[in-house]
């Protein structure tokens, strides 16, 4: 798949989801929450359980629930950015399924029989690690554009949304989008 095909998946995936204005992570988490239905959790993984083969982030998803896990990185962008690709794996409802050794070596902390005993068969389980995959370039792009898309968040009156869409005629959020925010009332 070309960049240009998985920028453009990634804005349709996009288009609706509930960025919230100020942006925050956090605030972003809650709003999909409430419109998924399920519950998401962040768990930060302690510095001194992470080995140099621990995953940046680890996503276990159940249909009520997902657990979603992240290393501190050395700046707050970066670890914020980490919980944001967790997110876009929830939001695109990925369901790559790592295996139990897999999961042992991204995540050697963890006894996977544990994890396999508290998360049901069929759940899940998604380890970011690398970035070989179509599912983790998407996370990966979606995490870099949801705060530009934030910033270019307008007012919530027509005027607001008819300059958005006169001065962003090319690139930025798709015409799909575009639209639906200009005619969309709250």
């Amino acid at each position: 798949m070309s960049l240009r095909e998985l920028k453009e998946q990634c804005e349709a995936g996009l288009s609706d989801l509930p960025i919230p204005h100020p942006f925050s992570v956090e605030q972003l988490r809650k709003n999909m929450e409430e419109a998924r239905g399920i519950s998401l959790i962040f768990h930060e993984i302690p510095e001194h359980l992470a080995t140099t083969k621990t995953a940046c982030g680890l996503r276990m998803a159940t249909p009520e629930f997902e657990i979603l896990l992240y290393r501190r990185r050395p700046t707050a962008y970066q670890t914020e950015h980490v919980k944001l690709h967790e997110l876009m794996h929830s939001w695109f409802r990925h369901g790559t399924n790592l295996d139990a050794a897999a999961l042992r070596e991204l995540v050697p902390v963890f006894d996977t029989d544990l994890v396999q005993r508290i998360i049901p068969t069929g759940a899940t389980v998604q380890a970011r690690a690398n970035y070989n995959t179509t599912e983790e370039k998407i996370a990966e792009l979606g995490a870099s554009m949801v705060p530009r898309m934030a910033r270019s968040v307008t007012s919530d009156d027509m005027l607001g949304r008819l300059g958005d869409t006169l001065s962003h005629p090319v690139g930025g959020r798709s015409l799909l989008g575009r639209l639906r925010s200009l005619f969309h009332r709250s």
